[in-house]
């Protein structure tokens, strides 16, 4: 398949970094299936009763689907953020560049309006966790799972990129 340059809409990504000190905990689910909605759900108050405690890890029924599941952790020293983009205008976690430059967040990114452009995007964090709980159907997703990869990374980049010992 080949890729088209001209079809591809190219950002720029700003991080709000004081949106990373203001993002609250939050209990996550990563389902099997695509859902055509992008915003946040009342998950606990339809999904998260039903879930049990089966003989091989947890079990739930979703819109009629079986889905076995167990709880990740996520690697130790590291701390998950659900980020979000900011529609235009719109700032997530105040930002105070009043400051002196004693200020961490003032050193780390412009004021808003200076980096305002049209292919310029901000995200910032609105909910941060420690682990998460990944779903498959009928079967529990097994070490060979996407997500799994992935939080292997951390430690082999740690691996990669630590001092060389001389014998």
């Amino acid at each position: 398949m080949e890729s088209n340059d001209e079809d591809v809409m190219k950002y720029r990504i700003h991080l709000r970094p004081i949106s990373l000190h203001n993002a609250s905990p939050v209990t996550l689910h990563l389902l099997p299936c695509e859902l055509p909605v992008n915003r946040p759900a009342p998950v606990e108050r339809f999904f998260t009763p039903a879930i049990r405690q089966g003989p091989l890890g947890l079990e739930v029924s979703f819109r009629g689907r079986s889905l076995r599941g167990e709880e990740v952790e996520v690697p130790h020293g590291l701390v998950g953020y659900v980020m979000t983009m900011e529609e235009k205008g719109e700032v997530l976690g105040k930002q105070n560049f009043s400051e002196g430059s004693e200020n961490e967040e003032q050193e780390l990114v412009e004021p808003p309006e200076a980096l305002e452009r049209d292919s310029d995007r901000f995200i910032g964090a609105s909910a941060s966790f420690s682990r998460f709980t990944v779903w498959g159907l009928e079967t529990i997703p097994g070490p060979d799972a996407k997500v799994r990869a992935a939080l292997t990374w951390p430690s082999l980049a740690a691996a990669i990129h630590a001092p060389v010992l001389e014998d």
